[in-house]
């Protein structure tokens, strides 16, 4: 970001892997504070070291890509808000690493703080905005960190027993750690207690199928989804997660499960109508390469090779790698 900002401070927490030379190397100011297990106090003592009217917000598991540093300075010239920065994360499901995007609040002017012991979230009235310039995250393949944050997210329970937000958040961390069980556990409590206005709410529904898919709770399942369909929608993650499953429950008990046949294709077909996402936390690929993806594996499956290679195509065109595998496979 250098060029970009005019001071660059970082508050190193007790790191051990030689930060502290780089950030210096780098030109920034480096100030030690005591871990005490409290992202928004650690975050409020970096705020306070600073010197600027803005101040941009980053981890250091996190990256800005050349888009959203030239994007940043045509932001201050806007009336005075929040600008939310679309965060790119890659991370493990199933054994599988995903990417998924969302907006998280870290452009500001001064004045705002951050309050919360984990997922702090920033407090300022002022209006947001999104930024469509990315930030790279890969901290959620370190499970040292998922690791951490279950221990802080269970103490924060202790204080927030009912939050459906924090039973959520710790059903991620669980889940980046593939303890599924664990994850269906938190998920399912959260679940009896979701308000359908809550902004995150089709997310969890969305993990939520997916736990129940890879524990074979199918008919949990179909109640989750019939119950929830109104109002998830507008997410392609829905739509597609609801084909996988009734395909999963057709590939095992096809006698009884026929009928779900015509839901998979609609699924699939629902979540391309819809496109990619900014609205919700979206995977990517999901209303685009992964939707054409597996819509071309229940065509091969039902031998309509035309149809099927169509849509590898496609999703090879996006640059989905295993459509590509499928196209050069004999007999696909």
């Amino acid at each position: 970001m250098q060029g970009v900002v005019n001071e660059i401070v970082v508050v190193d927490t007790g790191s051990t892997d030689d930060p502290v030379r780089i950030a210096q190397e780098g030109q920034a100011r480096v100030v030690d504070f005591t871990w005490r297990d409290d992202f928004a106090a650690a975050r409020n003592f970096a705020l306070a070291q600073t010197t600027g009217d803005w101040i941009l917000v980053l981890d250091a598991d996190e990256h800005a890509s050349p888009a959203l540093a030239a994007e940043i300075p045509r932001f201050f010239a806007t009336r005075p808000a929040i600008g939310r920065l679309k965060i790119v994360s890659d991370f493990r499901r199933n054994h599988q690493t995903l990417r998924s995007q969302a907006f998280v609040s870290r452009l500001f002017p001064r004045g705002a703080h951050f309050e919360g012991r984990i997922h702090e979230q920033l407090i300022s009235p002022l209006p947001r905005l999104d930024l469509q310039g990315e930030l790279w995250h890969d901290g959620y393949l370190e499970p040292t960190k998922s690791e951490r944050n279950v221990r802080l997210l269970e103490r924060e329970l202790e204080q927030s027993p009912d939050s459906t937000y924090l039973r959520f958040q710790l059903a991620l961390e669980h889940t980046c750690l593939n303890q599924t069980a664990e994850a269906l556990a938190c998920l399912q409590r959260a679940y009896a207690g979701l308000r359908t206005d809550e902004p995150f709410a089709p997310n969890l529904v969305v993990d939520y199928l997916y736990a129940l898919r890879e524990l074979k709770l199918f008919e949990e399942g179909l109640r989750v989804i019939e119950q929830a369909d109104w109002f998830c929608q507008h997410l392609p993650d829905f739509h597609l997660v609801c084909g996988l499953f009734f395909l999963e429950l057709v590939r095992r008990n096809p006698a009884q499960y026929a009928s779900y046949l015509p839901n998979i294709e609609q699924r699939f077909q629902r979540c391309l109508a819809l496109g990619e996402t900014a609205q919700y936390k979206s995977v990517a690929g999901t209303g685009s390469f992964l939707a054409y993806y597996n819509l071309g594996l229940l065509y091969h499956v039902f031998e309509e090779a035309n149809a099927a290679r169509q849509c590898f195509e496609r999703a090879a065109a996006l640059g989905y790698e295993p459509a590509r595998r499928m196209l050069t496979t004999p007999g696909s």
